[in-house]
């Protein structure tokens, strides 16, 4: 199965614009997933950017990167435009703000969709204590089998009896590609917009999600605050 990993890249993020281009460490951020994306199993690896800034950072690093200009309303519909005329089987959708990923998480996560019957797959891990009522951790319920019932930035179950055992989404999807496109064509109906994720979308519609759990130690970067505890996990490592 041909598989593909798609990073889209926006400059112009709305509560924190122009990450993906933000130094770390001597590199932009959004090299650190490409090389994260490189060392996947993927047979092919691409930045997706409707910014000449980010093209241009992401020529100069020597990565695949395409222009892709559109009102598109999330970087899953910008992937799904950009794959409609491709021969992929397998995308993923890895977001340009994850900066921690490797190459063997991305690879768990695309042989999570192949040996199941799902439609998606995407990757969770417990939530730390702090976590729990943050409202920019989104939260997921998964059944028995870990399929996703539901997921919401409040948390979810309601603890009215002792409760610890919290699930966070990381934002990172591997999908069937026809899947993909179904998706994007589909209206975005007033639960995903009451909740802002899009992924609703999809458990709405009827299609299966399978997650996959990981205790690999991620930092989204979704607000400069969130940069300041990046740089500070990698400085305690070179220490």
């Amino acid at each position: 199965m041909k598989t593909a990993v798609l990073i889209p890249a926006r400059f112009a993020s709305e509560r924190f614009k122009g990450k993906v281009l933000v130094d770390i460490k001597q590199k932009p951020m959004v090299e650190w997933v490409y090389e994260a994306a490189a060392a996947s199993c993927a047979d092919f690896v691409a930045v997706l950017t409707d910014d000449k800034r980010v093209y241009d950072a992401v020529k100069m690093f020597g990565g695949e990167v395409f222009l892709v200009d559109g009102d598109f309303n999330s970087g899953s519909d910008r992937v799904a435009y950009f794959v409609k005329d491709k021969d992929f089987d397998i995308v993923v959708n890895l977001q340009a703000d994850e900066p921690l990923i490797d190459g063997k998480t991305i690879d768990l996560l695309i042989d999570c969709l192949k040996k199941s019957s799902a439609d998606i797959a995407t990757l969770v891990g417990l939530c730390s204590t702090d976590e729990v009522d943050d409202r920019d951790v989104v939260k997921v319920v998964v059944d028995k089998n870990g399929f996703a019932l539901y997921f919401s930035r409040l948390p979810i179950p309601y603890n009215r009896k002792p409760f610890e055992s919290y699930l966070k989404h990381i934002g990172i999807y591997a999908y069937k590609r026809d899947v993909l496109i179904k998706l994007s064509s589909m209206e975005v109906d007033e639960i995903e917009k009451a909740e802002g994720l899009e992924q609703l979308r999809a458990l709405r519609n009827g299609f299966k999600i399978k997650t996959c759990f990981t205790d690999k130690f991620l930092i989204g970067v979704d607000t400069k605050k969130d940069l300041e505890r990046l740089l500070e996990y990698l400085d305690g490592k070179e220490g």
